[in-house]
């Protein structure tokens, strides 16, 4: 629980002193019972005035987080405990400063009794449609004459943030080379599993009906399919390309398309690395932006490469994918996968992939200018063109399936996991 400060404290009185003016004004060309009561009604406003200030200030302010990671449309409740000092009732009104944060319940003012000494608890919701760090440091309250004569209004604050990550999503398969052999175990690179190994179960998706482990199945009501020991593994290099490429010639258009690629690149990258980290394969993150973001395959858990996307941030002018891929064809060897994501590639890339396959096992390139389908809705009609750059490399890319360098251009219809099962079909 963390206890608010008082940030910052303004007021409007323009009607309270022009009341004020005009009492005094009255009273020096006339005293009576009118101007009296306009004087002492100024009076008592003021007194309120200074004391309702003060004692807003003095307003104690308690916020608690359900959590401090969420995803991205994932709700995110805050709780406050407002105390009130004052002595008598305080009607206010209560908002949380929070930017970036989509239509909800917790952008909305809401007015509060406060009873005289008391606390009350009050909770709000939140909804973050982007990743990255949210500010959810500052509230505010204010506090309205009845008479409309003067308002105050307090900003509480206290450093905190939320950490939004990227959602994710379900694959199935993907298409990565089992190269890297497991010590002590055999492996022809034809029957990749061991079935004297029993690893586990899990929920049926689709598998052969002699998968089926029969007995847990009917215990638990449900079918559950086995799940072996792998005699090999394998070893990815994802490389997620953020920027702008300088070959890219309406810009403008482009820039715009980039920062809507962005959010779904980085969300078929978290979702990989998610899948291929639970099935025991490794895999390593490059990421192509305004800065250059590397991580190492971490054994014990994925989610601190996903807790890096969530920060990365590509730029219209950055470095180009090329140089990198250069600079890190030594690390490349024989058993490593290497998968590009990328908005705009022309065939000007193709020699460094060439470059890149001499070393690897599979080069896996997949360019998504207009995104892709979120796989939980049905596929519409595609109405994009292509620019004449992405269909040559289209055609010559053609040319190298054979030496394991895939091309593929995902059409906005298409979901990532149709297009894995046509790379698969790749032999």
């Amino acid at each position: 629980m963390a206890k608010l400060q008082v940030k910052s404290f303004r007021s409007r009185k323009g009607p309270l002193c022009l009341l004020t003016v005009l009492g005094l004004i009255w009273l020096v060309f006339q005293i009576n019972a009118f101007s009296l009561t306009i004087a002492v009604l100024s009076a008592t406003l003021w007194l309120e005035y200074f004391i309702t200030g003060y004692f807003l200030r003095k307003t104690t302010i308690e916020r608690t987080l359900s959590q401090n990671r969420i995803f991205t449309d994932q709700a995110l409740e805050l709780g406050y405990t407002i105390e009130n000092p004052f002595p008598g009732d305080l009607e206010i009104e209560f908002v949380t400063l929070i930017e970036k944060a989509t239509s909800t319940s917790g952008m909305k003012a809401r007015r509060l009794l406060l009873k005289p000494r008391q606390s009350l608890s009050i909770s709000t919701e939140l909804v973050f449609a982007l990743r990255g760090r949210k500010d959810v440091s500052s509230c505010s309250i204010a506090y309205k004459d009845p008479l409309g004569f003067f308002k105050h209004w307090a900003v509480f604050s206290n450093p905190e943030e939320v950490l939004v990550l990227p959602r994710l999503m379900e694959f199935e398969t993907f298409p990565l080379m089992l190269r890297e052999l497991l010590p002590g175990s055999k492996s022809d690179f034809q029957l990749l599993e061991d079935p004297t190994y029993l690893k586990g179960v899990r929920r049926y998706a689709s598998d052969p009906m002699n998968r089926i482990h029969w007995k847990i199945s009917a215990k638990m009501r449900e079918l559950y399919t086995k799940e072996f020991n792998f005699t090999a593994i394998s070893k990815t290099m994802l490389y997620l390309d953020l920027n702008l490429t300088k070959e890219v010639f309406a810009r403008a258009v482009w820039s715009q398309m980039r920062r809507n690629y962005e959010e779904q690149a980085v969300l078929a990258a978290s979702s990989l690395i998610r899948w291929s980290h639970e099935r025991g394969n490794r895999i390593e993150l490059v990421v192509v932006g305004a800065d250059i973001l590397k991580t190492e395959y971490r054994k014990k858990s994925w989610v601190e490469t996903v807790e890096l996307l969530a920060l990365a941030k590509g730029t219209d002018d950055g470095i180009e994918l090329s140089n990198i891929l250069l600079e890190d064809i030594e690390k490349l060897t024989p058993s490593t996968t290497l998968v590009i994501f990328s908005l705009y590639l022309t065939d000007s890339i193709l020699p460094v992939l060439l470059k890149a396959r001499s070393k690897c096992a599979r080069v896996l390139v997949l360019v998504m200018p207009y995104g892709f389908r979120d796989p939980r809705y049905k596929a519409g009609r595609s109405f994009e063109l292509l620019p004449q750059d992405m269909k040559r490399l289209r055609e010559k890319a053609a040319l190298l399936e054979k030496e394991q360098i895939l091309v593929r251009i995902v059409r906005d219809n298409q979901s990532l996991q149709e297009v894995a099962m046509e790379i698969e079909e790749v032999k």
